[in-house]
């Protein structure tokens, strides 16, 4: 029989390749992801400056307001 030290080392093995083999697989961005990235941060930006400009922000509806100074 195998004794549960051996048990505990075979399972740390198994979990530690499994954690490799996804660290690895996704890893890499496609570049329509890094396109769909990098328009969403431009988009906040531009949404957190015209919040702080004052500006109604767009696509936000009938809610948009002015921010009080």
């Amino acid at each position: 029989m195998i004794s549960t030290e051996w048990l505990w080392a075979i399972g740390i093995v198994i979990l530690a390749i499994a954690i490799a083999y996804a660290l690895m697989r996704n890893r890499q961005r496609t570049a329509a992801e890094k396109q769909l990235t990098e328009a969403a941060t431009k988009a906040n930006y531009r949404a957190e400056e015209r919040k702080d400009s004052g500006q109604p922000v767009p696509g936000a509806g009938e809610r948009a307001q002015t921010m009080p100074d």
